[in-house]
């Protein structure tokens, strides 16, 4: 057997050892306690006890043990007291212990009453208080020291008739008389214990001091022991309540429950009775129920029932058990103390069938249920040294460490699976969570998938449809049609798929705008109409057209009426759906009614649930994931709006929501009428081919990107030819080899591409070109937020979720082409400005010249007219801006305009020329003039003693590198970083711009501009080598 091997044995020895050590330590911390608590052991003989040689100084509790003078059915003190006491001899009784035997040699009995008498003799020489402890005498006493009435508790009588039974503990203090000499008196009575009688509990005698310590310290340890008990019982209950009700905590809970009742209720302290004090017949009645009850309960915290025979035994067992406790509470003292072996048999079973279930546990899981032993033989230990203590009348300071071990252990248990099951049910729940993100994400995933090469067949489909309607027969433009339709209603199913990921991460915005609902109701009633035409049931929009509008997004409100219209045409076989609304209290109420099949209360609970459906088996309908209502309900709260239902099992059902409705501020904006969904589509349309036939003259030019070229067809046959100018390219890099070849209106581009994705496209383009000088369009398959912030943050102008709708995607193009256009139109039109400017200080200054020149040398005049002339004609010829021109006729103007200014100027001014041979040179048209111009009047001009200028144009093998340099006052680094920025109502710096966008855009480089106060300005710019 695997019980019999090394392992399992020295497994057993070590268990056996710690249980073993466990006992010792149990007992000596018992043993150290009640050294902790000394009593000084006296021997008291014939009712005499001296003490003189004691010193009460010392902190020792004398236990007045011994043989005290026993006088049966006599009162020695007050009025009741015999005058023939003096006549009999006293007999001797041991205390503490039973008078049955004193009381009535022939006939034992613990009913009666009689009287005890001691004498104590102390140093009459210290003057000092001395306290006496009575803590249990059965079950009515009085107390005299020295014939005076010093405490008592309930009321001694000859008879039952006037005895009252109170048997509570109490402490006085008194001195001694003159003699040293104190005469203790304690006259009892018991009409209704049936146990032994009389003084059953050691009394104790001290100084008043000590006396109190001890009581105070009894008192601490009782109440803190009752506490940690019930704080068990409480969370051990919240636990159970809260938690998975298991059973075994609410019987713990019960067990922690009665050992703290237990614990103020039965001991010597009786602390309960202080307070509420009930009277004997309760006490007995409490204290057994508890006793019963705890035994149950610690019975019922194991897994008792495992064990084969127990099982059979257990019901009756649990019967008796309970049933006793029950009784219990309706018996007086004599009959509970005749039960008092029926309950300690229980008690002993419940014991030992609780040892046995969590030895048998111990044996398949030693270390899983080591503490739940050290918790019953903890307990065991404790009820055995309280039996103990009890039986030999020893009245010792509560030791209440066993129990809270005991208990502690417990509670350990019961944390220990807790935390196990808590850790366990925590990596269940990631594990079902990270299983339901992959569903939802698998299913996102795979609606994307899906849509793609769906929205490429409709978006084939439509412009086949398109363009060959008229050569198509009747028929299968039809069947078109329903392809288009059934395709659409697919792409919402995959639509739904996708929200709920987006809901579920709280991902949607609301576009809030006006709307009107009539239309968007008509919109949706056209789309299901076929739909309803072959189950013949009729859909009626009741909604009157003058409905006020609401504030609402007004895709999403399609979404919420498509959903609630598809389910009650789905779920309505014949009949009619009626759509009505009605405001109240600023909110319009939108009714979707219908005659279908309805839903049972079971459904209604859980309808709003994602992939929720009625079965089935019992609708006989079929498809759909049951995600519609979940997520209309969810956009219907986003509009901070409900969305309620009422329905009835074969009758129908009713879905009412609410939207805000417009303030009369919106409603004034809204200044077009509503149109239908059908009618916006043809004006759209409309708009667009109008759009088409104004710029047919100037096609788009388009650069493509994608490295599917099933999508490039689908591009292709959304762009049509005769409206765009399109260029495909598979790769990024093909498309950046492309750049270079012509001038792009718009770059389109996906995102996900191998090697270079759509991000990093965007940014090299961006390196080049400004967001106005080329536009770039996105296409994704994601509309995340962080995906669309990335694409921004790349460079992007725009996105198209994937997969692409024509409409969209052709307004975004014309949207961001008509800013290239109005850029390209801008920078025209600047250079322009540019080449027709002339100054008119500039005019007069070569006029004024040339009249100078007239009285002092013809020959310069002449050659100066000649150069100013030359200088109008190339300032005014007009050539194409937007083009290139051979860099000679840029240096023919230049050497005018320099001639005029050297004339002008004189000395003050120095040109210099660097120019290697660049007749094959092309350059933007007025590129170096204005930058000769800015040198002479904002550089060297500045300086009083004037400056250098330096024109140099250096051919390299790639490159043409193109420099005009001046020693003139230079600029500081903010001046010069603002040099280039396009500023509104700025007029200055725009020669520099126009120069720098216009290379930009010719070449993807602009100027280079270096500069320092006091040294100079430098400005650079490269062109391609032509050779």
């Amino acid at each position: 057997m695997a019980h019999d091997s090394p392992k399992y044995h020295m497994k057993k020895s070590h268990i056996v050892l710690l249980l073993g050590l466990l006992v010792v330590v149990l007992s000596v911390s018992r043993i150290l306690w009640m050294d902790l608590f000394r009593y000084h052991q006296v021997s008291i003989q014939n009712g005499q006890l001296d003490l003189r040689d004691w010193n009460a100084e010392d902190g020792d509790i004398v236990l007045l043990d011994g043989e005290w003078e026993f006088f049966p059915s006599q009162w020695l003190m007050g009025s009741r007291s015999n005058q023939v006491a003096g006549e009999k001899k006293p007999a001797l009784i041991y205390v503490p212990g039973g008078w049955n035997e004193a009381l009535n040699g022939e006939n034992p009995t613990p009913y009666g009453f009689a009287s005890y008498r001691l004498r104590l003799h102390v140093n009459p020489e210290k003057e000092r208080r001395y306290s006496i402890r009575v803590p249990s005498v059965r079950t009515a006493w009085e107390l005299y020291v020295n014939g005076r009435l010093l405490a008592k508790s309930g009321r001694t009588a000859e008879s039952k008739e006037s005895y009252v039974a109170e048997n509570l503990p109490y402490s006085t203090t008194f001195t001694a008389d003159e003699n040293g000499v104190i005469e203790l008196v304690i006259q009892a009575a018991n009409y209704v214990d049936g146990r032994s009688s009389g003084i059953v509990r050691s009394i104790k005698f001290g100084s008043e001091e000590t006396i109190a310590k001890e009581m105070k310290a009894s008192v601490f340890t009782q109440l803190l022991a009752a506490l940690i008990f019930l704080m068990h019982a409480v969370y051990a209950l919240i636990l159970y309540v809260l938690g998975n009700k298991e059973r075994r905590l609410l019987y713990f809970s019960l067990l922690a429950l009665t050992t703290a009742f237990s614990t103020v209720l039965s001991n010597d302290e009786k602390l309960f009775h202080q307070f509420f004090y009930m009277g004997i017949d309760w006490d007995f009645r409490l204290a057994n129920f508890s006793f019963m009850l705890g035994a149950y309960a610690l019975l019922a915290c194991t897994s008792h029932r495992e064990l084969p025979y127990w099982s059979r035994i257990y019901p009756v067992y649990k019967i008796v058990s309970l049933g006793i406790a029950g009784i219990t509470l309706g018996l007086n003292p004599d009959q509970i103390t005749m039960l008092f072996p029926v309950y300690l048999l229980l008690s002993a079973i419940a014991a030992a069938v609780a040892m046995i279930s969590i030895l048998k546990r111990l044996i398949k899981d030693v270390m899983g249920n080591l503490l739940l032993l050290c918790a019953l033989l903890a307990l065991i230990h404790h009820l055995i040294w309280m039996l103990v203590w009890r039986e030999s009348g020893l009245s010792l300071v509560y030791y209440p460490f066993d129990l809270i071990i005991s208990v502690g252990c417990i509670a350990s248990v019961w944390f220990k699976g807790y935390f196990i099951m808590h850790a366990q049910t925590k990596e269940l729940a990631a594990t079902l969570q990270r299983m339901n993100d992959h569903k939802d994400q698998f299913l996102a995933n795979t609606s994307h998938e899906f849509k793609n090469p769906l929205h490429s067949m409709l978006n084939m489909s439509q412009s086949v449809l398109s363009r060959e309607r008229h050569s198509l027969q009747e028929r299968s433009v039809k069947e078109l049609e329903t392809v288009l339709a059934v395709g659409r209603r697919l792409t919402l199913i995959l639509n739904d798929l996708i929200d709920v990921m987006s809901l579920r991460e709280g991902n949607p915005r609301l576009q809030k705008t006006v709307i009107y609902i009539q239309p968007i109701v008509t919109g949706v009633i056209d789309m299901l109409q076929i739909n309803a035409e072959v189950k013949s049931v009729k859909m009626i929009n009741e909604i009157p057209e003058q409905f006020p509008p609401v504030h609402a997004d007004e895709n999403r409100v399609i979404q919420i009426v498509f959903n609630l219209l598809h389910n009650a045409v789905k779920y309505t076989n014949e009949g009619m759906i009626s759509i009505q609304a009605f405001s109240k209290e600023g909110r319009a109420y939108i009714v979707i009614k219908d005659t279908g099949i309805g839903m049972d209360e079971d459904m209604l609970k859980r309808l709003f649930h994602p992939y929720e459906q009625a079965s089935t088996s019992e609708t006989m309908i079929e498809g759909g994931f049951g995600l519609g209502l979940s997520i209309s309900k969810q956009l219907v709260e986003l509009h901070e709006g409900t969305l309620e239902v009422f329905s009835v099992l074969g009758e129908g059902s009713t879905f009412t929501f609410s939207l805000e409705l417009a303030n009369v501020q919106e409603q004034e904006e809204v200044f077009v009428p509503a149109m239908s969904i059908q009618e916006k589509a043809e004006s759209l349309s409309t708009t667009k081919r109008t759009a088409v036939v104004k710029a047919k003259s100037g096609r788009p030019s388009l650069l493509i990107v994608d490295d599917d070229p099933i999508n490039l067809q689908v591009l292709e046959a959304i762009l049509p030819p005769e409206q765009y100018d399109l260029t495909m390219a598979t790769s990024g890099k093909e498309a950046l080899a492309l750049l270079d070849t012509k001038e792009w209106d718009l770059v389109i581009s996906d995102i996900m591409m191998p090697q270079m994705s759509g991000y990093e496209l965007t940014q090299i383009i961006r390196q080049r070109f400004t967001l106005t000088e080329l536009p770039v369009l996105l296409l994704t398959a994601r509309s995340q937020p962080e995906d669309i912030q990335s694409g921004f943050l790349a460079g992007a102008n725009d996105y198209v979720t994937k997969p692409v709708d024509g409409m969209e995607i052709k307004s975004r193009i014309e949207a961001l082409t008509t800013i290239k256009q109005s850029v390209r139109e801008q920078l025209r039109l600047e250079a322009a400005w540019l080449q027709a400017q002339i100054q008119p200080h500039f005019i007069f200054n070569a006029l004024s010249a040339a009249t100078a020149l007239s009285d002092i040398n013809l020959d310069k005049m002449r050659e100066l007219l000649y150069e100013f002339s030359n200088f109008l004609r190339y300032k005014f010829k007009f050539e194409d801006m937007g083009g290139l021109v051979p860099i000679e006729t840029e240096l023919s103007l230049i050497r005018s305009y320099l001639y005029i200014e050297k004339v002008r100027f004189e000395e003050r001014l120095e040109v210099v020329w660097e120019i290697d041979d660049c007749e094959e040179v092309k350059i933007p048209y007025l590129t170096i003039q204005p930058l000769v111009e800015n040198a002479i009047i904002h550089g060297v001009m500045k300086r009083n003693s004037g400056g250098k200028i330096l024109i140099r144009i250096a051919v390299h093998e790639t490159q043409v590198e193109i420099t005009v340099e001046d020693d003139g006052i230079g600029m500081d680094e903010a001046h010069l970083r603002q040099l280039l920025e396009r500023k509104a109502n700025s007029k200055s710096g725009v020669g520099l711009i126009n120069t720098d966008q216009r290379l930009k855009r010719h070449f993807g480089t602009g100027l280079h501009i270096k500069s320092a106060p006091g040294i100079g300005t430098k400005i650079t710019f490269y062109i391609p080598s032509t050779g």
